[in-house]
């Protein structure tokens, strides 16, 4: 009897761990399933999607796993679940992971697209693994959502791809707004963050851990071993807004922004690889706020100024709120290198309200390398309060200071591509930036009385559009919605695009995907009897999400008769990397000739990164010759970067109150060897607003019988400014280069002869 008693023991204590072995089950389903099984579903489970493509998905996932056994929700084949549409994914519960998913094509209808909750229920101990979120956009870019939300605590978000993101908002977000979130010791690692391009406003961050609201409250927020590539939506790349998180291990490529350690204390940033390879304002570290440590960082090629630099400790508001600038206060810099780099600045920011210098700081044991520079740092503000001890540095000639030796040290070698790629995202994605490969340039004659808006449909990406002289009468606009050159077969003889619609439209409407290059093309916007009036000669779309490029040469704008309507315009909502506008003629517009002043909401957004208008003529305008326009005071864009010269103004906008060219915001300008005829009396010929940390330059241009430069600081006009009568070549004939060996032709002021 005692025997078969032991006998049972023993066999019910085999029995006491097989319930998580030997009963978890196995479920293969589509994705609108997963759902159904998840309510049954036990510690252990494995639940495979079948492959397929899977459209306007409201996945609601909610499950309990344990740590040794959680409920697995993975791609039968990885990337070969696609969902796309409108489509949002919500975990919440314990313990599950979700692995293999393709999000692509697609949009999130409400909400972002993958959220770690579920209404009031939250998502711990949760895993994100191997998925891709790529080209997820709405239709228009000012629309706002992030890919990923995190909620909860202990989850993590490894080896994924997130790519492709065009709209406002930031990428991933770790969210500490609920008691439920704080002290959540989230790992964010291994993943692959793709090209994210400049955006043109506040919030298109990378990354985001917190709010100002949650400055102090403690997040504990692991974020290592990731690669960031070309992801340049704002200065802040990775923007910490909380306190004592760890940002350790990860790569920078090519990132137009920074770490910013922006609210919050005792944050870590160590042991991560900044690349510029010498792009524009690509940046480092910025350090706010106190208890921070930083070391071991190399930074490479770094070209950023100011917010941008490769190190800015910022000056702060005394007295401060916690959502404006606090104090830097014992902050430990130590054992980073930097090479190439093109700023380390202390008491970055410093104006009227930035006046708190860093104190109790210590800069000590760091490498820099620049054979360009005479100096290691920036002082923006006095850097009493930073002690500066055992720093190497090989500059352009021999540096001694306290805290500072020259002294030759080994520039250190940077891993190859392979590497640095190695482990980063999704295993089953390809995980760089895309390459243009647009080479077709096949080229298309055309004579007028053909359909021009019906051979740029048909056209291949890249082709080359030649018109022969003679009127093209349009119905419709033109749409360019791939790469495409439009130019004349004779550039003597212009050919002329005249719109004669029932409708009003654009002649050339610039839709996503379109680059265009047109040249020597008129564009007239005269009444046909009967029909109705053009809206512009070049604009783009009013819903677009991709940024285009658009040059423009050696055309004419002619005859556009009512005040809304433009030569060229860029819509709100819209953004192009560059705009290139040269050796070309506006003449006899009621409205403006180049419109970008689109985004009026003062809050930094603006409609183009980098504009070149040069050699251009304008006559007998009503409206603004030039119209562009930031507005507010938002310091997380470096743009836009505007460029105009050897441009003439004759008659053009003398009304009360106007200007030839209108210039709000622009944060590096230039504006040389400009000639102003008879306009602006009534207003001005230029008026500016600009920050005092701006770069605005304005030289040697000519104001006859023309209005007043209205700008806002002192340091806008440099040099000579001239009063001299114009003598044109031919101004019958609207030929307004100066007349050779004129005054203003020794100048080099007004139109060029090309």
């Amino acid at each position: 009897m005692m025997i078969r008693d032991i006998h049972k023991a023993i066999i019910a204590s085999l029995f006491i761990g097989l319930p998580l072995l030997s009963f978890a089950k196995r479920y293969d389903v589509t994705l609108p399933e997963v759902a159904s099984y998840l309510k049954t579903a036990q510690p252990g489970d494995q639940i495979y999607i079948k492959d397929g493509q899977y459209k306007d998905m409201q996945l609601k996932w909610m499950g309990k796993g344990t740590e040794k056994s959680p409920i697995s929700i993975k791609a039968l084949n990885p990337g070969k679940v696609k969902i796309e549409g409108g489509s949002t994914l919500r975990i919440a519960g314990e313990w599950i992971s979700v692995d293999g998913l393709y999000f692509t094509d697609g949009y999130a209808p409400k909400g972002s697209v993958i959220e770690f909750r579920n209404g009031q229920e939250l998502a711990n101990h949760c895993r994100l693994t191997n998925c891709v979120i790529d080209k997820f956009n709405p239709s228009r870019r000012d629309q706002a959502y992030s890919y990923i939300l995190l909620y909860g605590r202990h989850n993590r978000v490894d080896h994924c791809s997130l790519t492709g993101k065009l709209n406002l908002g930031v990428t991933l977000i770790v969210i500490l707004n609920d008691k439920r979130c704080l002290e959540n010791y989230h790992l964010i690692d291994h993943n692959y963050f793709g090209e994210r391009p400049v955006y043109g406003s506040n919030g298109a961050e990378t990354m985001r851990v917190g709010t100002s609201q949650q400055a102090y409250s403690s997040s504990n927020t692991i974020i290592e071993n990731n690669l960031f590539e070309r992801c340049s939506g704002e200065v802040e790349v990775i923007s910490i807004k909380s306190s004592d998180n760890i940002i350790r291990n990860n790569t920078l490529l090519e990132c137009e922004g920074v770490v910013a350690l922006r609210h919050g204390d005792r944050n870590t940033v160590n042991n991560n690889l900044f690349i510029g390879n010498g792009r524009r304002n690509t940046g480092g570290i910025r350090v706010v706020n106190a208890g921070h440590r930083i070391y071991d960082n190399l930074l490479v090629g770094l070209a950023g100024t100011r917010f941008f630099s490769a190190l800015g400790v910022m000056d702060a508001v005394p007295n401060s709120l916690p959502n404006r600038y606090c104090q830097v206060v014992d902050v430990e810099m130590f054992r980073n290198t930097f090479v190439d780099c093109t700023n380390i600045e202390f008491g970055t920011g410093k104006d009227m309200e930035r006046t708190l210098a860093p104190e109790k700081v210590s800069f000590t044991d760091n490498i820099i390398i620049n054979k360009k520079l005479a100096q290691p740092y920036i002082a923006v503000d006095d850097v009493s309060g930073i002690l500066f001890k055992g720093n190497k540095v090989q500059l352009s000639k021999n540096y001694s200071a306290p805290g500072f030796i020259t002294e030759k040290v080994k520039v250190p070698q940077l891993p190859d591509n392979t590497v640095i790629r190695k482990d980063k995202g999704a295993s089953w994605f390809t995980n760089q930036v895309a390459r243009s490969t647009t080479n077709a340039h096949k080229e298309c004659n055309v004579s007028p009385g053909t359909n021009l808006s019906e051979i740029v449909h048909s056209l291949e990406p890249g082709s080359i559009i030649i018109l022969s002289k003679g009127t093209y009468p349009i119905q419709r606009s033109i749409l360019i919605d791939k790469p495409l050159t439009i130019r004349a077969a004779d550039p003597g003889n212009k050919p002329l695009i005249r719109f004669n619609g029932d409708k009003p439209d654009n002649m050339v409407t610039i839709a996503d995907g379109g680059e265009l290059k047109i040249e020597n093309i008129a564009f007239d916007g005269v009444l046909e009897p009967g029909k109705a009036l053009a809206k512009a000669g070049i604009s783009t779309a009013f819903d677009m999400i991709q940024p285009y490029t658009l040059t423009v040469d050696g055309c004419e704008f002619q005859n556009f008769g009512e005040g809304g309507f433009f030569a060229i315009k860029g819509t709100k909502a819209t953004f192009a990397k560059s705009v290139t506008i040269r050796n070309c003629f506006f003449r006899d517009l009621s409205g403006d000739a180049i419109n970008y002043a689109a985004e009026k909401d003062d809050i930094g957004r603006y409609n183009a990164d980098d504009m070149l208008i040069e050699n251009c003529s304008f006559y007998r305008l009503l409206g603004l010759p030039i119209n562009i326009y930031r507005g507010g005071s938002d310091e997380s864009t470096a743009g836009p970067y505007v460029t105009i010269r050897h441009c003439t103004f004759v008659d053009c906008c003398n009304k009360e109150r106007g200007s030839v060219m209108r210039l709000i915001g622009p944060q590096v300008l230039t504006v040389e060897n400009c000639n102003f005829d008879n306009s602006g009396r009534g207003g001005a010929t230029i008026r500016l607003d600009e920050a005092t940390w701006e770069k605005v330059r304005i030289a040697n241009c000519n104001l006859w019988n023309s209005g007043r430069m209205v700008t806002t600081t002192a340091q806008a006009i440099q040099g000579k400014m001239y009063n001299i009568r114009p003598a044109y070549t031919n101004a019958e004939a609207y030929d307004y280069v100066p007349v050779r060996g004129s005054e203003l032709e020794k100048l080099s002021i007004g139109l060029r002869k090309n």
